[in-house]
Parts: structure tokens; sequence; C-alpha cells
């Protein structure tokens, strides 16, 4: 009776144990993601969206117009490159 309580109170801590291992891994690759993406330089941003908008616009005959949805789309694009960066990071981390 004794080695079967051994037993499962071994069995119950191996997992247990696993289990906080597992989460502690993944807090600290969700860390590690975030001052990296916070570290890693975007190639695009609003200033650079409304630069590139306004010559578009200016072709076309309305550079304000083309300066703001340039914003719009160089915040935009910016956001999806950090969450790519982000995802990158993340799953690097935690293939090790």
């Amino acid at each position: 009776m004794r080695s079967l309580f051994l037993l499962s109170f071994a069995i119950t801590f191996i997992v247990v144990s696993a289990g906080v291992y597992a989460s502690t891994q993944s807090d600290r690759c969700a860390h590690y993601a975030s001052n990296a993406v916070a570290n890693t330089p975007t190639t695009t941003g609003p200033l650079r969206g409304a630069a590139r908008g306004a010559v578009g616009g200016a072709i076309f005959g309305n550079a304000g117009t083309g300066a703001a949805v340039g914003a719009v789309v160089g915040t935009t694009r910016r956001g999806v490159q950090k969450n790519r960066s982000y995802q990158y990071y993340y799953d690097q981390c935690m293939s090790r």
C-alpha cells in the first residue's frame, strides 16, 4: 500500500513539474520576444508611409490625401511587421 502511495505521489509530482516548466518556458519566451521586438527596428511606419503616399498623391494631383492614406497604411504595415517579428522570436525561443 505504501509503495502504491509513493508511486502515485511520484507520478503526480512529475506531471505537475512538467506543467510548471512549460508555463515558465512560455512566460520566459513571451518576455524574450517582447524585448526583442522592442529593440528591433521596423522598415516602415506612419512617417515613411506618409512620404510614400504624398509622392503617389502628387502624381495623381492630391498629395495631402495621399499622405493621409499612406500614414494609415504605414501604421498598419508596422503593426503587422512587429507581430511577425514577435512570432518569429517566440517560436525560436520555444524550439530550444
